[in-house]
């Protein structure tokens, strides 16, 4: 799997995506810097954020920190206030015009909190039929030492929980990319992947995640993208 590095966003002209894009500096430090604080000092996190295992303990494979924006068709979450949600809506909105599409089936927007030992289990974004897909992460945070880890690793395949984790990395895994704030990756969601926990040495700090996804996008047509002046509105 080829990881590109870009310097702007591009429209997009085929789908499925062949290649993970990967945009450092995406927002302006204002922005970035608003949005870290933001979600750093709201308090919409909660333990939800979790891969099920079917175990008849009941157990998760992970169970991370999260906080969902929207699910499906922009539906508001209902442990999160309206007011909370408009600066991700801006950041969507900033997608679709950046990168020329419009969501046909919204999947989802929201946070992943990770601290120390809360290791990422494999897992794909959407089924394989869905090739029209498209999956963005974006890392908020301001500050991370590159020592502490938090690699995000894309696969060849799928693996259930965490056992024999260090064998599928050995064995399976096609390409990495480096945690780093205000990093924007863009790939297709049905590759599996999953992020390294931070390294103990990063003591209480969080790798954190907008995760912005849906099943099946359009490509703009001309004429259809939206002008500065929309996305701006979304900022209240």
């Amino acid at each position: 799997m080829e990881v590109v590095h870009i310097n702007e966003p591009f429209k997009i002209q085929d789908l499925p995506l062949t290649k993970v894009y990967v945009l450092d500096d995406w927002l302006t430090q204002p922005l970035h810097h608003h949005y870290d604080e933001f979600i750093t000092m709201n308090n919409m996190w909660s333990k939800s954020n979790q891969v099920n295992s079917g175990s008849s303990t009941g157990l998760p494979h992970h169970s991370f920190w999260g906080a969902t924006f929207f699910r499906h068709d922009y539906a508001v979450d209902k442990d999160v206030k309206p007011e909370n949600t408009y600066f991700t809506r801006y950041l969507d909105r900033r997608l679709q015009t950046e990168f020329g599409f419009k969501w046909v089936r919204f999947q989802y927007a929201g946070l992943n909190s990770q601290t120390q030992g809360l290791e990422g289990t494999t897992h794909q974004d959407c089924e394989e039929d869905d090739s029209w897909n498209l999956s963005f992460l974006y890392y908020p945070n301001r500050y991370w030492n590159p020592a502490w880890g938090g690699t995000l690793r894309l696969y060849d395949k799928t693996q259930q929980g965490l056992d024999g984790r260090d064998e599928h990395i050995k064995n399976h895994q096609i390409a990495e990319i480096e945690f780093k704030p205000n990093r924007l990756i863009m790939f297709d969601g049905r590759i599996p992947h999953g992020a390294d926990a931070p390294d103990p040495s990063a003591r209480y700090m969080d790798r954190r995640s907008l995760v912005i996804r849906g099943d099946e996008v359009r490509l703009e047509e001309e004429g259809e993208n939206y002008h500065a002046d929309d996305r701006l509105s979304y900022i209240r």
